[in-house]
């Protein structure tokens, strides 16, 4: 089974918290109806991951939340559907996308989580963006809320082993939420 990375920036956040540092900043109603968009989209393309990395910022957190509460509504009518394990990472905070690249690596080729096939890492810009470019070997532009689905192209079943070699991923697709349709501004 080909191994798939989903990168993708948290939703839109809120700018207008007086006295708030970056790490504290929430979501705003655009954020919070982005979210479960895009977990509905998710579940639809059949592209739920077995984990998800997330970063420690508020705003990833309650992106996370939000798409974890729309899996556990559609597992309502979809029993079948096995939620995603979670993992917060503060490393991910603002991280660099060598700091992410490492970080999703080392837990992917951990043997706890051999099984997992798709790992999805919820973070911020410039990181996301610039890593999803330099995996894909093409420009990318991420706004908030948008995901990168990259497979791997190893041979075998395993997680690549350099996963910066040239050609070992895959752009296999790139959705902003605007293109959903279910966004407004």
């Amino acid at each position: 089974m080909t191994r798939q990375l989903l990168l993708m920036r948290h939703a839109k956040s809120d700018w207008n918290g007086p006295g708030l540092g970056d790490k504290d900043r929430p979501l705003n109603a655009r954020g919070k109806s982005t979210a479960p968009t895009i977990a509905t989209w998710l579940f639809e393309h059949g592209l739920l991951p077995d984990l998800i990395l997330c970063s420690s910022a508020v705003r990833t957190l309650q992106t996370l939340s939000l798409m974890m509460e729309q899996w556990e509504s559609l597992r309502l009518t979809n029993p079948t559907l096995f939620l995603p394990k979670t993992r917060i990472e503060d490393k991910l905070y603002l991280a660099s996308d060598s700091d992410i690249l490492s970080l999703a690596c080392s837990v992917a080729n951990d043997s706890p989580i051999g099984d997992t096939y798709s790992l999805m890492v919820l973070g911020h810009n410039p990181g996301m963006e610039i890593l999803a470019s330099n995996l894909s070997e093409t420009s990318i532009e991420m706004p908030t809320g948008a995901i990168a689905v990259l497979a791997s192209n190893a041979a075998g079943n395993d997680w690549p082993q350099d996963w910066q070699h040239a050609k070992m991923w895959s752009l296999r697709g790139l959705v902003k939420p605007r293109e959903l349709g279910r966004e407004t501004n």
